[in-house]
């Protein structure tokens, strides 16, 4: 299979350095890939998500600590995002579950604490966490 590396590398906790390496991805997925602007919106937002939650809940905005993703593309159009913080992680099933009676309601109603996976979930084709719930990974086709 065929594997387009797109990121690979470390991030600190900055809001800024958040902006510019997202604003990256995704000019690259729209400039060099043709990916389309709804898809790359998508993209954004599922990074942005991602590494917000990274950064404040997985470091507790620790500037010591840092973010490591990896972006790539395998085959033709599955888009790779993987996300490891280097928190103590979290029990994704609990999380997870708790909201899932309330995923049929507004997503903007959820409390504001889970929110945001459950906006990414709702944007990918896929998602896993590992074991301890510190790295999360997502597969979104871009069409």
């Amino acid at each position: 299979m065929k594997v387009k590396k797109i990121y690979r590398g470390f991030i600190i906790n900055d809001a800024n350095v958040v902006c510019e390496t997202v604003r990256a991805i995704v000019s690259y997925l729209e400039n060099s890939l043709g990916v389309s602007s709804d898809q790359s919106f998508d993209v954004k937002i599922i990074l942005n998500e991602l590494l917000q939650n990274a950064i404040e809940h997985g470091n507790l905005s620790n500037c010591d600590k840092k973010v490591y993703m990896d972006v790539c593309i395998r085959g033709e159009d599955v888009l790779n995002i993987t996300i490891k913080d280097q928190g103590q992680g979290f029990d994704v099933d609990k999380v997870l579950k708790r909201k899932c009676d309330q995923t049929e309601r507004d997503i903007m109603d959820l409390p504001e604490c889970g929110r945001g996976l459950h906006i990414v979930r709702s944007l990918c084709d896929d998602i896993s966490f590992n074991q301890r719930g510190n790295c999360i990974t997502v597969k979104k086709r871009l069409l």
